[in-house]
């Protein structure tokens, strides 16, 4: 049976983040998607003066029909939250689809160099906690990673602070922890993956510059890749190695951060590959 996905996030009308990079993403890898947004935006949140329009009462709505069509999923991934009241409606689906074949994903994504978004606040954090308890994956950048375990966010961070932090997600119940953006003991960026007590950090090359989006690049990468039962090391350098790809040709382009890597660009030379 082919496999399907049901994807919870928002839906932003200009920028390449969220639903706009994530579905074609997952249908380059040749997956079924059922689509739930959880906002819709006139342009992603970089964007000053963008339009906000939340959906809580459409995402019962469908989910109560997919139920009735009786859909059944490989995986079930979320992302972005318009307010604490879709936790719950995230945590229903969990109830209602996720049988122990069903691969769950959150990204929680609420904050990033050290802040909270602005659509946020700290109640957020609470209840972001209550899906990391359902997930067998979770992808957080270093900020939200801290955050969710009551951690202050380092410059540097050394091995015991990294153990620490490892320990606190998985006592909150993530049987997978898969963190971006993480400082190293150099302050140099990587990607922490750690199962169980164990931890290994991940060397990545990094450019310094922003685009928005590449976290949600990057775990729906992490999603594809351990749908094809990728080991876990090579999948991650190969969606590190695809993002700095992404970054560099948006920058020699002169694309703005605000609007996302030319990830198009990217899929078509995929396709073309």
């Amino acid at each position: 049976m082919d496999k399907r996905v049901l994807v919870i996030n928002d839906l932003s009308g200009i920028g390449n983040t969220s639903l706009m990079a994530i579905i074609p993403t997952l249908y380059s890898f040749g997956l079924k998607l059922a689509v739930l947004p959880t906002s819709l935006l006139s342009a992603n949140t970089c964007f000053d003066g963008y339009q906000k329009m939340d959906t809580d009462d459409f995402m019962r709505k469908s989910l109560a029909h997919w139920q009735d069509m009786k859909l059944k999923f490989s995986a079930i991934y979320s992302g972005f939250l318009a307010n604490t009241a879709q936790v719950q409606i995230v945590l229903d689906a969990i109830d209602t689809f996720a049988d122990e074949d069903c691969l769950v994903l959150i990204d929680p994504v609420m904050a990033d160099d050290g802040a909270l978004y602005s659509c946020y606040d700290v109640s957020m954090i609470h209840a972001m906690r209550s899906l990391v308890a359902r997930a067998d994956i979770i992808s957080p950048n270093y900020t939200e990673a801290c955050f969710l375990a009551d951690l202050l966010c380092q410059k540097k961070s050394t091995e015991r602070q990294l153990g620490q932090l490892c320990q606190k997600l998985h006592t909150l119940g993530a049987k997978e922890l898969i963190i971006t953006s993480v400082p190293d003991e150099e302050g140099n960026k990587a990607v922490l993956y750690s199962a169980d007590q164990d931890f290994e950090l991940i060397k990545s090359a990094h450019l310094p510059c922003f685009y928005t989006g590449t976290g949600d690049i990057f775990s729906t990468l992490m999603l594809a890749y351990r749908l094809q039962s990728m080991d876990i090391r090579e999948a991650i350098a190969r969606a590190v190695k695809t993002i700095y790809h992404a970054i560099e040709l948006s920058q020699a382009a002169g694309q703005i951060g605000a609007e996302g890597v030319l990830w198009e660009r990217v899929l078509c030379q995929k396709n073309q590959n």
